[in-house]
């Protein structure tokens, strides 16, 4: 049967997706879940108001209304991600450049031929968590010990593990479908590859964890990586980060995407954990305009929001007891600017208050690709996507939650050091004075290679010269020396754009590390050729275009092929008041502005190497926690909460 060219393929499943995406936004809305209704909602008083509906303003949200006599107010811009490009893992690219994504951009990259970069994010409820790859990943124990250690008491791995554990319910793949904690579907079992330390792991959260789809490629993948030195790690959330295997993934027991929205805020009666819920009204359509501060006896205090609503309406919103800001590293600190709290006056915004850090410190973890060509047997996601092929993997994943559309896509990778694989690039760059070591310590990795089982390239914008059978190995860079900025456009036509500048490559140290990556992963397709399974041959850049000896054109590939792998952080970052550029304190407290807390990904004080989703989680638990014990004794007193209501 002849081929379909797989762009029109492409083509045809992104305009169903959007199709399904337009019909849910406007008509798959529940209870309590639909844009602002003035006449009902503006009688009610909301004790907590949380700006975002992402990641971290899911948890918040389910933890706050634990307690049922509380009321939470969550304002999110998008709509429900009950949508089928959301629940199903593999059709998670369809979702990039649509309404579900912000559509944001990099300024001009001035250390990368002025390249422009896109920034998926998510822009529907469970944010991120609802498009991206479901990549289950903490990082390095010492990530956190470094967070305490830079003057955030509270904050060490040994304090942090109780919440990670907290969020999750880990579903045990080795038990049978009868098992509460059992798979739901007919998959492949791999044992060899899904083991886990239990200690480590929570079984009870709402948040579902568990290994499920896994391509040939990718266990070709982990053989050449032990075939060269890198050892095999049982768990990568375990006693240690560094080695090679599959990673974990957020799937529910049915093969669906476990997304922060549908893991906490599901609609049923209880929270998580049992009990009677709070409750909890969120607003589709709801863009916020700004943070509402007054001054009283002298003390800044938030007291509410500014939004439009879905018709371009504005309205104001009060919080009884505080403003929570959940934004995202883009997005928080856009409102905090657009509400006049900024390093320095803005041109069309009253200044409210002066704090250096807000938008500085941008952080994230770019990735550089080299394409494969493989054998035509090697089981890829192209091996299986042919179209005629198409009604069967529908029909399997619909039916018995299996096959391509059931994976998450990058399915196993590698944590590595510099020292452990490249010593030669380490001993030059000491024997030259400009080695850096960012990491956290000497069991935190240095860089990430993942395997995608497709062509993969600029966020799927660049397409497969054919219709061959591909896969990707994707460098990333897990502690970059350059940061960057988040700021604000002037007010224009009532819109005020967020201008993201992360300055890749502003420390030329990383481009050597990512040029060291390539040829890395490099020995890692070298040793996949010699699997009878897979055969891989470089296709893309070749290393007759990109030689191996040549710094300057492997430098200059990296600077002109790198993408955003979707972690930014550190924009609002959390620090002691010693710190200048700190936004929020140790309890996530905005400096400053008392009943404001900033949490979300932008807290943290430095980029973990981690996939950012779980620690976000992680940091939403604690901050639920530390809400509740600062409330707690606020009760008919001079400190009563009643009097931030206007």
């Amino acid at each position: 049967m002849p081929e379909i060219n797989k762009t029109t393929v492409g083509v045809a499943v992104v305009a169903g997706a959007l199709g399904v995406n337009y019909i849910n936004k406007k008509m798959n809305q529940e209870p309590g879940r639909e844009p602002w209704d003035p006449r009902v909602d503006s009688q009610v008083h909301y004790d907590y108001v949380i700006l975002g509906g992402g990641t971290a303003g899911c948890v918040l949200a389910a933890r706050l209304a634990e307690d049922p006599n509380i009321n939470v107010l969550v304002l999110e811009a998008g709509y429900t991600d009950d949508i089928n490009a959301s629940k199903t893992p593999a059709m998670m690219s369809t979702l990039w450049r649509t309404d579900v994504d912000w559509n944001l951009r990099t300024v001009p990259q001035v250390h990368a031929f002025g390249r422009v970069m896109d920034q998926p994010r998510g822009k529907l409820l469970g944010g991120s968590s609802s498009i991206n790859a479901m990549m289950y990943h903490r990082g390095a124990a010492s990530d956190y010990d470094e967070w305490e250690l830079l003057g955030n008491p509270g904050w060490s791995y040994k304090e942090c593990l109780h919440y990670f554990k907290k969020s999750e319910g880990l579903n045990d793949p080795r038990l049978p479908a009868s098992h509460p904690q059992g798979p739901l579907t007919n998959r492949t079992k791999k044992p060899q590859y899904e083991e886990f330390e239990p200690e480590f792991h929570g079984t009870d959260g709402p948040w579902q964890i568990t290994y499920h789809h896994m391509f040939g490629v990718s266990e070709s993948f982990v053989r050449a990586n032990m075939a060269i030195g890198v050892p095999f790690n049982k768990d990568f959330n375990g006693t240690s980060t560094i080695g090679v295997n599959r990673v974990q993934t957020f799937l529910q027991r049915n093969a669906v995407r476990s997304s922060l929205s549908r893991a906490f805020l599901s609609p049923k009666e209880n929270v998580p954990g049992g009990g009677a819920r709070g409750r909890i009204r969120i607003v589709y359509g709801a863009h916020i305009a700004r943070i509402l501060v007054q001054k009283r006896r002298g003390v800044k205090i938030a007291i509410g929001a500014e939004f439009l609503d879905e018709n371009h309406v504005m309205h104001k919103v009060m919080a009884v007891k505080e403003v929570l800001l959940s934004a995202g590293a883009f997005g928080s600190p856009h409102i905090l600017m657009a509400s006049g709290i900024s390093p320095e006056p803005h041109p069309t915004i009253p200044h409210i208050h002066t704090l250096a850090g807000v938008g500085r410190n941008l952080a994230d973890h770019l990735g550089v690709p080299v394409n494969f060509r493989a054998l035509p047997h090697c089981h890829t996601f192209d091996s299986e996507a042919r179209f005629y092929r198409i009604p069967k993997l529908v029909y399997d994943y619909r039916v018995h939650g299996i096959g391509p559309l059931s994976s998450q896509g990058a399915e196993s990778v590698c944590f590595v050091r510099l020292e452990d694989v490249s010593p030669e690039f380490v001993a030059r760059e000491k024997a030259n004075g400009t080695w850096q070591d960012r990491s956290s310590g000497p069991l935190a990795p240095h860089f990430e290679v993942l395997l995608a089982p497709s062509y993969f390239r600029h966020h799927t914008k660049t397409k497969a010269p054919d219709n061959g059978n591909y896969f990707t190995l994707v460098g990333l860079l897990l502690n970059p020396v350059s940061s960057g900025r988040v700021k604000i456009s002037e007010v224009q036509d009532g819109k005020i754009q967020t201008l993201i500048d992360p300055n890749y490559f502003e420390d030329e140290f990383d481009t050597r590390v990512m040029a060291e990556m390539v040829r890395f992963i490099r020995r890692i397709g070298q040793q996949m050729r010699q699997d009878s399974t897979c055969g891989a041959v470089e296709a893309y850049p070749g290393v007759d275009s990109v030689p191996n000896d040549d710094d300057v054109k492997l430098q200059e590939y990296v600077k002109r092929e790198s993408s955003v792998y979707y972690h930014p952080t550190s924009t609002c970052r959390m620090g002691p008041s010693s710190d200048s550029l700190a936004v929020v304190d140790a309890r996530l407290n905005v400096y400053g502005i008392d009943r404001l807390r900033v949490v979300d990904a932008s807290i943290m004080p430095k980029v973990p190497a981690a996939h950012t989703c779980a620690p976000t989680v992680m940091i939403a638990e604690k901050a639920a926690d530390m809400i509740k014990e600062d409330w707690k004794d606020v009760v008919n007193s001079s400190k009563d909460p009643t009097i931030a209501k206007l």
